[in-house]
Order: structure tokens, then C-alpha cells, then sequence
């Protein structure tokens, strides 16, 4: 009844070119500057207003530390846009649903989480053990993992088997995961075991591998990569150059510049960048790869499989900083602090970095679309739809649209999944016999 991306739903022009503006990636090619006196700015939409260091505080602060230091890095600069106590964005802000400025997956549709149920109870029973552990890495509100304890509770898993872990930093979003699960607001202690009410389960947050459990480990690390900072270097006549963020007194702007002398990331990275030959802009973020291999470390110990979804490449694609306001891309310059800023993950270069792991092997990237019809959505949605109204189809068809359509996630959003090297098969939904 379903087809590969064969819809009955009608998208409004509206609703297309929302998420089409949404996953477009910016660039700060036009906007890099060799030298603090070129003033010449041209902002990525162009009704985008851009703060001041009269408006902003954070750019206030910001611009106060490159007068006393000099230029920034980009990844120094996301840490504060993201993190900084008084004036970050995740400090200080709704981050995800409607008040946010991003929807993710879980929020578009519930058959996404129960897909990914299906995933993680394929790769328990193809990989054995008694224990299923489940880490959710950056796991927003909880929608993923509280719609994944359904399906388990359903299909009869033992809460003295079934153990939960969220890898999370936020205290905030701790805060907002514990009201989701336990349906209490407080702030939850890291390793401190807590039950879920609806089937007894085991759920502790952790921020370090080594406070897991030493079993089988099932990790989803869904959109949680790439808001980690990155490097960002451009090639020119003389060699790679670092972009660095600094400051223009006369416009009372941040601009992008080029870095003078080589930086200490450029001489830590100078081999790996001089082998690249296609490409004129390099995002590098040695916090993604120290997580990454962390991860595989764990995997290499005890076992079990990885999955790792973002808005991603492989190693083909340049310059893809930049920062949404209400689903609308804005330069991550305009109004730090005030703006989700993000870019897409390297796969090539994460997965080249968890194979540094000895025993760890790797299997993607395969897109969004593959992967979910791969694991029967199409089944799913014929038995989801079977009795509904023309309304409520329609209104299902469409959300499904915006996670598999090529002109929406479906190709923009890839996967990856690391396991330990004794697997022979692929995992659940990198192949279409899954």
C-alpha cells in the first residue's frame, strides 16, 4: 500500500519550505575576512537583524575578551554561545519542541522512537545476553527512551534484566528528562539508581562510560554530535588557515577572520589537512572523536552496538556551520546566545577515529529513509493507518513525510553503527534482508 516514498498526503508549499530552509547548510565563505579592518558583512537571510554589543550581553562579553586576548576560535565560541553560565543559549532557553528553535525527530512522529525500539530488540537478540543496557546520549526531554520503555514493558521485558542510562551534562535538561520518566521535577544525582514507575526499570544518569554497568551495551546517540564545537579551517595560496572569530570596533560587530600564524590546531592537525585535495573548508571537533572513542572503548570491553544519527556527511561537504532561530537559518554571528548554532557531522572522520579503537568496526553511513524503511515502516504504517479517517491518515502520512522524503530528513540525516568486530551480519537497518 505504501511505496517508497509514494505519499498520499498533500505538504503545504508553507510547510515545505520551512524544513527546506531548516537542513540548508550557510557559509561563511563570503563572509571570512583576512584582516579586523575589513568591515564588508553580509548576513545569511538578509532580514536577519543582527545583535550589538549594546543589545547582546553575550557579544558584550564576547567582544571584551577579544580585546584583551585577541581572535577566538570557533570552537571557543560556540562553548560560549552554547554553555556560558549567564548568557548561553542551552542555559537560558527552551531548546527543544514548539518554544525551541528546532523540532527533532521524536517530536515529528512516535513511529520514529517505536522504529527504533524495534532496532534495539533486533541487536539484543542478535548479539545475546540476559542484560539489556540502554544509553541514550543527549537524550533532550526523554521523548526517545520514554517511548522506547513502552514498547519493551509491551513486549515483556524484565525490569531485572532492562537497565536505562541517559548520558547528559545538562543540569537542566536532567532536570526536564526526570519529569518525563519519573514525573517529578528535581534534580537527579549522577549514578544514583532511580525506578521508573511504569514497569520498575532501572534508570540512572551518567556523564562517563565507566559508570555504566560492565554488560552488553545498546547506545542511541540521536542529534547529539554535532553540537559539539568544531574547528573550522579554509585553504588558501598560502596553506590552511584557522577561522577565528573577532571583533570590528566600527561596526560593533563579530566578523570572521583568517588566523595569521598557524594555530596550535593547525599544527596538531597539519598532516590530516594536507592530505585532504578536494575540499576548501574543513570542520574538525576533537571533542566529537574523544566521545566517539570513548564509546567504542566501552563497546570493545562488553559489548553490544552503537547507533549514531545526525545531520551529516562523509567526508564530502565543507563548511556547514551555522544557526537556527524558529527553523530558520541565521549566521551564527547575528545573535550568539539567542540562536541554536550547530554543524554537521564528519561520519568519515568520527568513524575513522573510533576505529582507532582496537576490535571496533563501523557500518553506514545509510540515510534516514533507508534505515526506517528497513525496519518495516511501511508495515508499521499500514497497520497504523488501516482504521483511521482520510484526516487522521493524512496527518500521519505527513509527519512520516518529513522523516523519509528526500526533500526533508530523509537523505540529509544519516546513520552509523558501531559494534565490537566478532558480528559478521550488519545491524538492524542497515540492510533491507534485516
Amino acid at each position: 500500500m505504501f511505496a517508497k516514498r509514494q505519499f498520499s498526503c498533500v505538504i503545504s508549499k508553507r510547510l515545505y519550505w520551512s524544513f527546506f530552509i531548516r537542513y540548508q547548510s550557510t557559509t561563511t565563505t563570503d563572509l571570512i575576512k583576512t584582516s579586523p579592518s575589513d568591515i564588508e558583512r553580509k548576513s545569511t537571510i538578509d532580514y536577519t537583524p543582527w545583535a550589538t554589543s549594546e543589545s547582546n550581553g553575550l557579544i558584550n562579553y564576547l567582544s571584551a575578551r577579544i580585546k584583551t586576548v585577541g581572535p577566538i576560535t570557533v570552537a571557543e565560541f560556540m562553548r560560549e554561545a552554547s554553555l556560558n553560565p549567564k548568557y548561553g543559549y542551552n542555559t537560558r532557553h527552551e531548546v527543544y519542541g514548539k518554544k525551541g528553535d528546532f523540532i527533532t525527530t521524536p517530536e515529528i512522529s512516535q513511529l520514529y522512537a517505536e522504529l527504533l525500539a524495534k532496532w534495539l530488540m533486533q541487536e539484543h537478540s542478535t548479539i545475546g545476553g540476559n542484560v539489556l543496557q540502554l544509553v541514550e546520549m543527549g537524550p533532550g526531554r526523554g521523548l526517545i527512551i520514554n517511548d522506547i520503555i513502552k514498547v519493551l514493558k509491551k513486549h515483556k521485558y524484565s525490569h531485572t534484566h532492562t537497565f536505562f542510562a541517559l548520558y547528559e551534562n545538562n543540569l537542566h535538561m536532567r532536570r526536564r528528562q526526570a519529569e518525563t520518566l519519573l514525573g517529578r521535577s528535581f534534580n537527579p544525582l549522577v549514578a544514583n539508581d532511580y525506578r521508573i514507575k511504569d514497569g520498575n526499570y532501572s534508570l540512572i544518569w551518567i556523564d562517563d562510560f565507566k559508570q555504566l554497568l560492565p554488560h552488553d551495551t545498546y547506545i542511541i546517540a540521536n542529534q547529539f554530535f554535532d553540537v559539539y564545537p568544531i574547528h573550522k579551517f579554509q585553504k588558501t595560496s598560502q596553506g590552511w588557515k584557522e577561522v577565528m572569530i573577532d571583533w570590528n570596533p566600527i561596526t560593533k560587530q563579530l566578523q570572521y577572520v583568517l588566523s595569521l600564524k598557524p594555530t596550535s590546531m593547525i599544527r596538531l592537525y597539519e598532516n590530516f589537512l594536507n592530505n585532504i585535495k578536494d575540499r576548501q573548508h574543513v570542520e574538525i571537533s576533537p571533542q566529537r572523536a574523544m566521545i566517539m572513542q570513548s564509546m567504542c572503548t566501552h563497546l570493545m570491553k562488553y559489548g553490544g552496538s552503537a547507533l549514531i544519527g545526525d545531520y551529516g556527511h562523509w567526508g564530502e561537504k565543507g563548511d556547514t556551520f551555522r544557526a537556527f532561530r524558529k527553523d530558520e537559518i541565521v549566521d551564527p554571528l547575528s545573535d550568539p546566545g539567542n540562536i541554536d548554532i550547530t554543524s554537521d557531522v564528519d561520519f568519515e572522520e568520527l568513524s575513522m577515529r573510533g576505529m582507532q579503537v582496537p576490535n571496533v568496526q563501523f557500518f553506514g553511513p545509510i540515510s534516514q529513509g533507508n534505515f526506517l524503511y528497513n525496519l518495516g515502516l511501511n508495515d508499521r504504517l499500514t497497520n497504523l493507518t488501516y482504521d483511521k479517517t482520510p484526516e487522521e491518515q493524512e496527518e500521519i502520512l505527513s509527519d512520516v513525510e518529513k522523516l523519509v522524503s528526500s526533500e526533508y530528513m530523509g537523505d540529509r540525516f544519516l546513520y552509523i553503527c558501531a559494534q565490537r568486530t566478532n558480528k559478521i551480519n550488519a545491524p538492524a537497518g542497515f540492510s533491507s534482508s534485516n
